[in-house]
């Protein structure tokens, strides 16, 4: 059961990103982020056992989120469709895939837990993915020279940026991330 439960929080994040993100090309990003909302719902219902904790990673994951983005749109690393001059914090559509990203550590990601090294690589390489993709859909766009070299700071920061939102999930949610850990056989 907690396959599918993790299969179904990929499947249905995913499809809400690509929602938020087409929404932010076509300037519909808030209405396009609704998506967001209730796969946050859905996890929250089938999670409210822990409901306290999973609200405090959401908003915790959520928070940290938009300070990383607003980093970024700081060092003009990525500058989404629609922004007004002089914006430094990213758009409500952004704020909206943070907040559904913060249901990924405690469920489909489970399997990262405790595992670092994994989860600066998968940051390492899937974070520029997500972000080039993005591009791609024309919500964002990344500067021009050096488009390669912001995908790189951004790899580094993914990197970082993973590890500390399991360490938040540990430290928000114990009982989670205890049900989550890998079961090592005891030798004799």
């Amino acid at each position: 059961m907690r396959i599918v439960l993790a299969l179904f929080n990929f499947l249905a994040f995913e499809a809400a990103w690509l929602a938020a993100v087409t929404g932010g090309a076509a300037g519909r990003g808030l209405l396009l982020s609704l998506p967001v909302v209730a796969v946050v719902a859905i996890h929250l219902a089938i999670n409210r056992n822990r409901l306290r904790s999973e609200v405090g990673l959401i908003l915790a994951v959520t928070l940290f989120g938009i300070l990383l983005e607003t980093g970024f749109l700081g060092a003009g690393l990525i500058r989404y469709t629609g922004m007004t001059e002089g914006q430094v914090l990213p758009p409500v559509w952004i704020a909206a895939l943070w907040f559904g990203f913060g249901t990924l550590p405690n469920a489909c990601l489970a399997w990262l837990k405790g595992r670092w090294f994994l989860q600066a690589v998968l940051g390492l390489v899937s974070g520029p993915l997500t972000y080039w993709a993005g591009v791609k859909l024309g919500a964002a766009t990344l500067p021009d020279p050096g488009a390669g070299g912001a995908l790189f700071a951004i790899g580094v920061a993914w990197a970082l940026a993973l590890p500390a939102i399991f360490l938040m999930a540990e430290a928000l949610s114990p009982a989670a991330a205890r049900s989550a850990e890998p079961r090592v056989a005891a030798s004799d």
